[in-house]
């Protein structure tokens, strides 16, 4: 499996000429005696140094390191409890052009028993820590729901002198992906995709030093299994500068500082509840941190509303009145099989749930 691994991410990461690439292809798939595993890993660590050298860069393996967390801190901000809500505004760019259109998005913090009781256990044994080159990425927990598509990842980010001054949105705790910051992508190891989705600021655990995220995202592949893990793609962008050209002014990016990719282990998935419209025997998948809702022929969804048993109610998203309390939200396949992904900007206790509301549909819990 290591002789595997290092041959695969050798030609993976480094830049080798088409012909050094198909000379270690070929020694990848001569047979190798049985009792010289070692000799083996040390021609492809001979073979990979080799590559470095034609590449002109050096392939740097990144250590996963197991941290112990606060399981309570690591659940509330999973929930979303350190982000803070706002009213609607529309901002606009000097030209006068909408920049753009903040909704009206109320957060509530989760309570506490509650939050342990739901993800306990579907969270990961430990943190998992790496270092890489100035910066010390921090995944302090994660949950994942392969019924829904949806998932979580909590996870920290701190780098010594802080970051630039416009890379968090403080007000709305949203993150600005700027030069210099470590940026990350989630994707499942069961699939080629990624998860797409956005990432929020826990504006009450992060400092100047030590950004405290959240990232809710939606896949539209099914067929991935939460038991497999999770792919991290990281890069941290080069600097930024302008240059003239003509009468104007152009944004150059220099190369990546540094990118790879990392991987966080399996856990169980969140269970999920179905919701059934007797009518037309479309349904809704629905779990602590997400849903999918089957529309049919029409891909237009306006308003989600989610009903407890004990009466009261989570709107979801309400498009007309410019209202969105989910932390994402994902429009999948055509027609005639329309589908949404919501992820949730707090957590929902399926077990109290009496029905959802999709557009005016309601789906009842079976």
């Amino acid at each position: 499996m290591l002789n595997e691994k290092l041959y695969r991410e050798t030609f993976d990461k480094l830049r080798a000429s088409p012909e050094t690439r198909r000379n270690i292809m070929q020694m990848a798939e001569k047979k190798r005696a049985p009792r010289r595993a070692l000799r083996t890993v040390l021609i492809a660590a001979a073979v990979a140094a080799a590559l470095c050298v034609t590449a002109g860069a050096a392939y740097v393996y990144y250590v996963r390191q197991n941290v112990p967390v606060d399981q309570e801190e690591t659940v509330q901000g999973i929930a979303g409890g350190g982000q803070p809500s706002w009213d609607a505004e529309r901002t606009y760019d000097e030209f006068g052009k909408t920049e753009h259109n903040w909704y009206n998005r109320q957060t509530v913090p989760a309570d506490p028993d509650q939050a342990l009781a739901l993800l306990e256990d579907y969270l990961p044994e430990s943190g998992y820590q790496w270092q890489i080159e100035d910066f010390t990425l921090t995944v302090e927990g994660y949950v994942l729901d392969e019924h829904t598509g949806t998932a979580k990842f909590y996870y920290t980010v701190e780098h010594p002198g802080g970051f630039p001054e416009d890379a968090v949105d403080w007000e709305h705790g949203y993150l600005r992906y700027t030069a210099n910051i470590l940026y990350v992508i989630f994707k499942p190891m069961s699939e080629e995709s990624y998860f797409g989705g956005r990432t929020y600021v826990d504006v009450d655990r992060s400092t100047p030093e030590k950004l405290c995220l959240v990232y809710s995202g939606a896949t539209s592949d099914v067929g991935w299994k939460a038991e497999d893990g999770i792919g991290i793609y990281f890069s941290i962008p080069g600097e930024e500068h302008q240059e003239d050209v003509g009468d104007q002014h152009i944004i150059i990016r220099d190369a990546h500082r540094a990118e790879g990719e990392l991987e966080l282990p399996g856990v169980k998935s969140l269970p999920a509840r179905t919701a059934a419209d007797a009518a037309t025997g479309r349904t809704v998948e629905l779990s602590a941190i997400g849903m999918t809702a089957y529309l049919g022929e029409s891909e237009m969804h306006h308003r989600i509303e989610i009903e407890y048993a004990d009466g009261t109610r989570y709107l979801v998203e309400d498009g007309p009145n410019n209202i969105d309390n989910g932390d994402y939200g994902l429009l999948i396949g055509g027609a005639p099989d329309w589908s949404v992904r919501k992820v949730f900007n707090r957590l929902v206790d399926t077990s109290q749930v009496s029905a959802v509301t999709v557009d005016g549909v309601r789906y009842e819990i079976g």
